[in-house]
C-alpha cells in the first residue's frame, strides 16, 4: 500500500472517512517524523525543559509544605496562614511558562502542518520557517486564547443564569422540580457542542487569518452537520493517547515512589540530590505528555481539511487549476515494492 508523502496541498485537502482521518494522522507522522521532531526539539524542547524544571521546583515546595502541615497537625499545632508555596514566585513563573508553552506548542505543530499543506516544494518545512511564523503570530494566539477563555466564561455565566431563572420559574410556578435537572443537562450539552466546535479554532485562525470572531464563526460553519464525527475523532484519539500515556506514566511513577514519603509528613526537609531527582522526574512527565499531544492536533488538522473540502471544494479547485500545467520534475529515487512510479 502506498502512503501519501504530504508534500502538496492535494494530500491534505481531500474528503476522508472516519478511519481515513486517523490513518492520515499516523501517515503524516510517519512521513514527517524527522523534520517535525527537529522543529519541536529546536523550538519547543527548551521551553518544555524550563517548564518542567519550574514544575519540579513547585511540586517539591508543595510536597514539603504538605509534609510540614501534616507534621504540625500530628503535634496539635495548626496554622491559619496560607502555605508559602502559593505565594512563591516559582508557582506563578511555572503557570506563566506553562501558558507560554501551550501557545508555542500549538503554533509550532499547527504552523508546521499549515506551512506544509500550502507548500509547493517537496522539501519539508524547516525550523527557521516555523520560527518566523511563531514570531509573527505568538501575540495574536495568546490574545485569542485569553479571548476564548473570557468569552467562554461569560457565555456560560449568561446561559447558566438564564437557565437558572427558567428552572426557578418552572419549579416555583408549575412545581416541576425536574426542570432544573433538564436545564443543567442542557447547559452541559451546550458546553460540549461549543468546545468540540472550537477545537478547530487555532488551525482556522492560523490558516485562514479571519480574526477572532471570524474564526469562531468559521468553526461553527464547518462543524455544522459534522459535530458527531468531530467528537468521535477527538474521543478516539484522546483514548488512544491516554492509554499509551497511562502505561508510560505508570512505569515512570515507580520512580516517584520515594517522593511519596514527603506526603506523609515524616520527612520535611528535601536534600539537594532529592530536589534534582524530583526536577528530572517532573521534566520527564512533561516531556512524555508533550510527546503525544501533537498527534491530537494533527488529527484535528485533518478533520479541518476534510471539512473545508466538503464545504468549499478547495482541493478540487486546486486540482482543476493544475490541469494542463507541466508535471514537476521527479528526482531520481530507488524503487520500492510499494512504489507505483510517477504518472
Amino acid at each position: 500500500m502506498r502512503h501519501l508523502s504530504f508534500t502538496q496541498p492535494g494530500d491534505f485537502l481531500r474528503e476522508r472517512s472516519f478511519s481515513q482521518k486517523i490513518e492520515a494522522s499516523f501517515d503524516f507522522i510517519r512521513a514527517h517524523a524527522t523534520p517535525l521532531a527537529r522543529v519541536l526539539v529546536t523550538l519547543v524542547l527548551p521551553l518544555a525543559l524550563l517548564t518542567g524544571i519550574g514544575l519540579g521546583l513547585m511540586q517539591g515546595e508543595i510536597l514539603s509544605s504538605v509534609g510540614s502541615m501534616a507534621r504540625r497537625s500530628r503535634l496539635g499545632r495548626y496554622s491559619d496562614s496560607l502555605p508559602e508555596v502559593f505565594t512563591s514566585p516559582s508557582l506563578w513563573l511555572t503557570l506563566l511558562g506553562g501558558a507560554l508553552l501551550f501557545a508555542v506548542l500549538h503554533l509550532v505543530v499547527y504552523g508546521y502542518v499549515v506551512l506544509q499543506a500550502d507548500r509547493t516544494r517537496p522539501e519539508p518545512v524547516t525550523p527557521a520557517e516555523v520560527w518566523q511564523l511563531v514570531k509573527a503570530r505568538i501575540l495574536g494566539l495568546i490574545g485569542s486564547y485569553l479571548g476564548l477563555v473570557a468569552l467562554f466564561v461569560l457565555s456560560m455565566v449568561v446561559i447558566g443564569m438564564t437557565m437558572g431563572l427558567i428552572s426557578a420559574f418552572f419549579g416555583a410556578v408549575l412545581g416541576a422540580a425536574w426542570a432544573g435537572i433538564i436545564m443543567i443537562l442542557g447547559l452541559y450539552a451546550v458546553m460540549g457542542y461549543v468546545m468540540v466546535a472550537l477545537s478547530l479554532y487555532f488551525v482556522v485562525w492560523l490558516r485562514e487569518r479571519r480574526g477572532f470572531f471570524g474564526s469562531i464563526k468559521r468553526c461553527f460553519e464547518l462543524i455544522w452537520g459534522k459535530w458527531w464525527s468531530t467528537f468521535g475523532l477527538l474521543m478516539v484519539m484522546f483514548v488512544m493517547m491516554w492509554l499509551i500515556l497511562l502505561l508510560m506514566m505508570g512505569a515512570l511513577s515507580l520512580l516517584g515512589l520515594p517522593f511519596a514519603e514527603l506526603m506523609s509528613g515524616r520527612v520535611t526537609e528535601i536534600s539537594p540530590l532529592t530536589r534534582v531527582l524530583f526536577i528530572v522526574y517532573s521534566g520527564l512527565q512533561t516531556l512524555l505528555s508533550l510527546a503525544f499531544y501533537p498527534l491530537l492536533m494533527i488529527a484535528i488538522s485533518f478533520q479541518y481539511f476534510n471539512l473545508v473540502e466538503r464545504r468549499d471544494g478547495e482541493g478540487t479547485r486546486l486540482l482543476l487549476d493544475s490541469l494542463g500545467q507541466a508535471a514537476p520534475a521527479a528526482a531520481p529515487m530507488s524503487l520500492r515494492p510499494d512504489d507505483e512510479g510517477e504518472y
